[in-house]
């Protein structure tokens, strides 16, 4: 199956604002307004909440059989998780939602092996998940 190009274009785009706040801070952190880290903590729980209702989506299609049923429990799960990491400090959040996002990849490659494989778009989730590890990464490095 061929992914429509506006697919890459926008989950390419949605690692803009990932990148932006360790950018900041890494450039100019004397101008950094004192809600950078609130309202880049918040996008990266929406967005991980996000690939969880997406990965809710993909099961749907095969909810008749088990493995459907297991992927919406992953993903009710991975969305809770993904708010529970926001309630917490600043840097234990950074931590909580690197697991998130290292568990979403482990959901994506169980979906990809169990529930129905569109090689594609496994690629294109992987590349962003690991773009947004690189960022998480980047910002627990500023301190």
């Amino acid at each position: 199956m061929k992914l429509p190009p506006l697919l890459f274009v926008l989950g390419y785009a949605g690692l803009l604002p990932f990148a932006a706040g360790p950018l900041w801070l890494s450039v100019a952190p004397q101008s950094a307004p004192v809600w950078l880290d609130q309202a880049w903590l918040l996008y990266a729980a929406l967005i991980a909440a996000f690939m969880a209702g997406s990965f809710w989506g993909l099961a749907l299609l095969v909810l008749a059989n088990p493995a459907g049923q297991l992927g919406l429990l992953m993903s009710a799960a991975l969305m809770l998780l993904a708010w529970g990491a926001v309630l917490l400090p600043f840097s234990l959040s950074l931590l909580a939602l690197t697991v998130v996002f290292v568990l979403l990849a482990a959901a994506e490659v169980w979906r990809e092996r169990v529930l129905d494989p569109v090689s594609s778009y496994f690629r294109l989730r992987i590349a962003l998940t690991l773009g947004v590890l690189i960022c998480i990464a980047w910002r627990y490095q500023l301190g």
